[in-house]
């Protein structure tokens, strides 16, 4: 392993993150950051939850005339930065570049054991997880999706099971 350059993932700045040459560590750097830029959601969704009841509802600005409209938007943008939604917005967008920044390094990192394939398996069948849709009464439900998705869990859970064994075996 190798790392060069190493700066905070909080860190603000646009310079690249860290140069890593190891499948395993960029995929748990990729979980950690999707567990953060969850968190961080769920903050944004209860901001917004607190939002005044015309700022939730678009809809009501149908029949309004344009400056009605821009108006209402300028209200909006400024009762969205009172309660701190811009800065989260930002934050998630950090947190988006960070990940779309490791993923680019972890694909063109090549794997050298099972356990980095393993690593890189499991970022992949986490994204497809978050971008499939598996209810089948949700209005975006596609069974060939869905049952794709079902094949590349099923390749990550017996790579899983090999990458144990060998480790029991090696024990």
């Amino acid at each position: 392993m190798t790392i060069v350059n190493e700066r905070p993932l909080s860190s603000m700045a646009p310079e690249p993150i860290s140069v890593i040459t190891n499948a395993t560590l960029l995929a748990r750097r990729i979980r950690e950051l999707q567990r953060r830029r969850r968190a961080i959601a769920e903050q944004q969704e209860q901001l917004r939850t607190q939002l005044p009841d015309w700022a939730a509802e678009p809809l009501r600005l149908i029949g309004m005339s344009n400056d009605e409209i821009q108006g209402l938007v300028a209200d909006l943008s400024t009762v969205e930065a009172e309660a701190g939604l811009d800065e989260v917005e930002q934050r998630l967008d950090e947190i988006d570049r960070q990940i779309e920044e490791l993923e680019g390094m972890l694909a063109a990192t090549p794997s050298s054991s099972l356990d980095e394939i393993e690593a890189v398996t499991g970022v992949a069948v986490g994204r497809f997880r978050e971008m499939i849709v598996t209810d089948p009464n949700d209005v975006f439900y596609d069974h060939g999706e869905s049952r794709l998705l079902g094949l590349i869990e099923r390749i990550h859970e017996d790579l899983t099971g090999l990458v144990r064994r060998s480790r029991l075996d090696a024990s």
